[in-house]
């Protein structure tokens, strides 16, 4: 096995450590250089930016309860029996037993109860971690990002404001608010609760400098091919190796593309839920006036060629995204027919489910799409409708519960949710799904994994975090990156004490007396 340094980015130390994987001993024909990682994470968004942050060395650790009583009872109790131990350390099933909240995943639901108490009541209270840096911890990775850091957020229209609290958006150990008060001008009020695209955006792309992430991070790198290697033949079954993957791809570089390969027997899968717009399977969809993101519509208001003289614009969707277009084109008096399949008053509407004091301009939205268009002037709420045909002259068939009609419009603007990509995996990654029959669907048929590792069912040594498992708020996909640090973590350990056991020449000692996980007695 080789022997290589590296330098620990949080001390500027160089340290020795061997490599998981040696490249001599695997069947790859290529001129690519290959470059050996304890972990590759695919993606550079929220939730790989605190994976990184972890898998760095920065732990965790319980700070001890509040004074309101934070947290229960039961899971203070849990962390109080091993004081001083990080919760990488830690059984994160027996601790996050019990736990309620929303998400579905339960170690997204511990972490957030210690990061963020009482969050779903409303409440910004201090977080119950501390955070210690263990450079002897740190695991060999690298981020591969399409963009900045920050991934999706760098693309968002910035002058949007979030749905969650400003506070709610921060990584490990970084204030948001202190951050936003040295780094930019913020203003004071209610809706400032909530925190611009912008700002949020630039704190990920300053995470990563402030912590000392950088040398992990490879940004506008597009992964093409993840692979399964087989070992070769001369490795036994009894052999300790793990299975390995191989990542290829390329980086755009201002001399062109250069190609990457890396090898890595842990990969994980942090790409988030926006990579393609979701399809009406209409005729005349891919025309050039049919548009399938709010930048593309702000572009064309920026540029004149949609503006308060133009034909209607027609606007299709439900949701916040569908709603941030509204207002933008009737702050510009652009008219605006609005189509949604649902009742205006449908209950499952996302705009009834906001507090009307930190959201107004939504439930403005909301108001106007009751209205039906009697009072904002420029704006036609269309429900229960949707489209059958788009025709290259710019008209629109609709049919609506007991009418069709043809309209005349001068872009359309579909905003009806977005799905993944993971086209660089085999069956576009379907086979690592729930129901491997039908397509990979955040909401309805995510990644299946583990959910104690966040490590896939389906094939040992690929993990999932964010929205690829559901997780689709910040504050939740952070309890992803631990779970998947303790896994990666328990197994490294475990191979480096079974290679230790395999070149010791005291025979008793065996690899079940082998204590992986030292927190204090």
């Amino acid at each position: 096995m080789r022997t290589k340094t590296i330098r620990c980015p949080s001390t500027g130390t160089r340290r020795t450590r061997q490599a998981v994987v040696d490249s001599r001993s695997l069947p790859i024909e290529t001129s690519v250089k290959t470059i050996n990682k304890d972990v590759v994470v695919i993606g550079n968004g929220p939730s790989a930016i605190t994976l990184s942050y972890l898998l760095s060395g920065h732990w965790p650790y319980y700070k001890g309860m509040d004074g309101l009583g934070h947290p229960p009872d039961f899971l203070h109790a849990r962390l109080e029996s091993k004081p001083n131990c990080s919760l990488v350390l830690q059984d994160l099933k027996e601790l996050s037993e019990g736990l309620e909240g929303r998400s579905s995943n339960p170690v997204a639901l511990l972490y957030d109860t210690l990061n963020h108490p009482d969050a779903d009541t409303g409440q910004d209270l201090p977080s119950l971690l501390a955070w210690k840096n263990h450079p002897e911890h740190a695991i060999d990775h690298v981020v591969l990002g399409r963009g900045p850091p920050g991934g999706s957020w760098q693309a968002m229209e910035g002058d949007v404001l979030t749905i969650s609290r400003g506070t709610w958006m921060e990584l490990a150990n970084l204030s948001f608010r202190e951050w936003e008060e040295t780094a930019c001008e913020r203003q004071i009020g209610i809706r400032q609760k909530r925190a611009s695209v912008k700002h949020v955006a630039q704190y990920y792309h300053d995470y990563v400098n402030i912590k000392g992430l950088r040398p992990y991070f490879r940004d506008s790198a597009e992964v093409t091919s993840v692979r399964r290697l087989d070992q070769v033949k001369s490795v036994s079954a009894e052999s300790c190796a793990p299975r390995l993957w191989q990542v290829t791809g390329h980086v755009r570089t201002a001399e062109g593309l250069e190609n990457f390969q890396y090898v890595t027997p842990n990969v994980v899968l942090a790409i988030g839920g926006t990579d393609r717009p979701n399809s009406m399977n209409v005729a005349g969809e891919n025309l050039p006036f049919v548009i399938k993101s709010l930048q593309a519509m702000e572009q064309l208001i920026s540029s004149q060629q949609l503006n308060k003289q133009s034909e209607p614009v027609l606007i299709v969707g439900a949701g916040l995204s569908a709603a941030d277009a509204i207002i933008a084109a009737h702050f510009h008096g652009i008219p605006i027919i609005h189509v949604f399949r649902r009742k205006a008053t449908d209950p499952s509407l996302i705009f009834g489910q906001l507090p009307s004091n930190m959201y107004p301009e939504y439930h403005k939205v909301y108001q106007m799409m009751k209205d039906n268009g009697m009072t904002y002037t420029g704006y036609t709420p269309m429900e229960q409708c949707q489209i059958v045909r788009i025709q290259s002259d710019g008209k629109v068939c609709l049919q609506g519960p007991d009418y069709s009609t043809k309209i005349k419009v001068s872009f359309v603007v579909v905003l009806i949710g977005s799905r993944p990509s993971l086209k660089f995996l085999e069956n576009n990654g379907r086979d690592l799904t729930v129901d491997v029959t039908k397509p990979i669907s955040c909401r309805n048929n995510p990644l299946d994994v583990d959910l104690f590792t966040l490590e896939s069912t389906k094939q040992p040594g690929i993990y999932a975090m964010g929205p690829l498992v559901s997780d689709n708020f910040v504050r939740f996909a952070q309890g992803g990156a631990l779970a998947i640090t303790r896994d990666i973590h328990t197994k490294l350990s475990r191979l480096k004490a079974k290679e230790e056991i395999s070149n010791s020449v005291i025979p008793s000692v065996t690899s079940e007396s082998v204590c992986y996980l030292d927190c204090p007695a």
